[in-house]
């Protein structure tokens, strides 16, 4: 568990970067949450589908993202739990039977993290602890419970969903997250900064600067057009030119709030469909995964 002492430590996340750059987090108009959606994401060799029962914000991002943080600091600890097809325990049965695998997802093994939902909630940047808070926070992990991943390549089949949850007699939330975040833990992995996260505030900015994170490496430099990155945060372009003119004026001012962040240089270049965002990012050392 993350004891209180240690709840602002939790800077960085070791994140799986298929998942970072799959845009599946989208800014939520007047509360409105559509249902249904289907997301595909090419990465490298593999193609992966997500099933998104209700849309996902950038509130529920920042869930994901310390439940990610908090499981790195428990790894450090060893005080995470391997699960698998062939756990015995019942409560690790019930997560593992939660996650929903097929196909080569039995093979798999997850990890699951125990933490209070008062830290959970603070490691996110949430620092209202009204009733109201707590309840919103349950809405954001059954949200996240019902989605389903599907990774595919020449004839493997992956399918599982992106975690699952119980809640103890304790008072502590057992949350199992799906293998591929348990691999960023010790294979291929991005940093997302979380003590950055914390001091943007637009849904955009947040967005932009997750996604960021996982496609510009520390030390590196890279433009993109703002268009594109809109896509990423919005989804494919509407059809009506006045909106993408908006989601355009809205990144460059998504981009302004992440240029402030100490690490981040963002000149935007060029008017319309063609301007577009120089970015670099200075090295940072990060001594630990969370």
């Amino acid at each position: 568990m993350v004891h209180d002492s240690r709840r602002n430590s939790v800077k960085f996340v070791r994140y799986d970067p298929a998942f970072a750059l799959a845009p599946i987090f989208r800014p939520i108009f007047r509360g409105r949450r559509p249902g249904g959606l289907s997301i595909e994401h090419k990465f490298k060799e593999y193609n992966l589908e997500f099933s998104i029962w209700r849309s996902l914000d950038a509130r529920d991002q920042s869930v994901l993202l310390a439940i990610q943080g908090i499981a790195g600091m428990q790894a450090l600890g060893e005080l995470t739990h391997g699960l698998h097809a062939d756990i015995s325990t019942p409560l690790g049965a019930e997560l593992w039977s939660g996650l929903k695998p097929t196909d080569n997802a039995h093979f798999d093994t997850a990890i699951v993290v125990s933490t209070l939902r008062s830290t959970l909630m603070q490691v996110a940047g949430i620092d209202d602890d009204s009733r109201k808070s707590y309840g919103r926070l349950e809405d954001r992990l059954v949200r996240l419970s019902r989605v389903g991943c599907r990774v595919q390549k020449n004839g493997y089949d992956w399918s599982m969903q992106l975690l699952a949850y119980l809640s103890a007699p304790d008072g502590y939330l057992n949350i199992a997250l799906n293998p591929r975040f348990a691999a960023a833990l010790s294979g291929q992995y991005v940093y997302i900064s979380l003590a950055e996260r914390r001091k943007l505030t637009s849904e955009p900015a947040l967005l932009s600067h997750a996604w960021l994170s996982g496609w510009l490496r520390p030390g590196a430099r890279n433009s993109i057009r703002l268009d594109r990155l809109a896509e990423k945060v919005w989804g494919a372009p509407s059809k009506n030119s006045a909106t993408n003119r908006k989601r355009r004026s809205r990144i460059a001012k998504a981009l302004g709030e992440v240029s402030l962040l100490p690490g981040w240089e963002i000149l935007i270049e060029g008017e319309g469909a063609t301007a577009k965002a120089e970015l670099s990012r200075s090295k940072q050392e990060v001594k630990t995964p969370g």
